[in-house]
């Protein structure tokens, strides 16, 4: 790799504080990055473990997922921010929005209960989702694949007008928590 650090080492699978310290990863991690091979520690964590993850007060990066219709972690995006953490958002786009050949599974059956079309303008339902994902405040990145080179300047296009504006962010949360798609507390 031609490098004589790693940027960032990063759990996966969103283990027990238990399960960390019980089998010395989170230490040897720790040891890597005193000695200057691993600058960041980080953490893909999921409810009910990101709330130790976050307390524990060792990771330097959070990948936590979220979407319109996934919030679930919504609050504790903002406690990790609010520890120093950065977060990186997975499946802000792909896990979220009902798109072409997508109107099944979970993310489709969330998207079928709440009304936000009249939110939608001249937006895709995917559009929407992904620039709700960029308006959570405490977002420092999102993975947003892409399936060829006319995908990824769509999703460029989309995020070039920025987030949601203010009044239809608050609105879409506002609809979204009616029908039960809140965050987790």
């Amino acid at each position: 790799m031609k490098t004589d650090y790693l940027d960032l080492v990063q759990f996966h699978a969103s283990p027990s504080q238990q399960t960390l310290e019980t089998h010395g990863a989170l230490e040897a991690a720790q040891a890597l990055k005193q000695a200057g091979k691993v600058r960041f520690i980080g953490m893909s964590s999921t409810l009910p473990n990101l709330l130790d993850h976050v307390e524990m007060g060792v990771f330097d990066v959070f990948q936590i997922p979220y979407s319109a219709v996934e919030r679930e972690h919504e609050s504790v995006i903002s406690a990790a921010s609010e520890a120093g953490a950065g977060i990186v958002i997975r499946g802000g786009a792909a896990k979220g929005a009902p798109s072409e050949g997508k109107q099944a599974g979970t993310q489709w059956e969330r998207w079928q209960q709440v009304d936000l079309d009249d939110l939608l303008e001249d937006m895709t339902s995917m559009a929407f989702i992904l620039r709700f994902t960029f308006s959570h405040p405490d977002m420092d990145t999102n993975i947003v694949g892409t399936i060829n080179p006319a995908h990824l300047q769509d999703n460029i296009n989309v995020l070039l007008k920025g987030p949601l504006p203010q009044d239809v962010y608050t609105e879409a949360k506002r609809r979204l928590d009616a029908v039960g798609l809140r965050p987790q507390t």
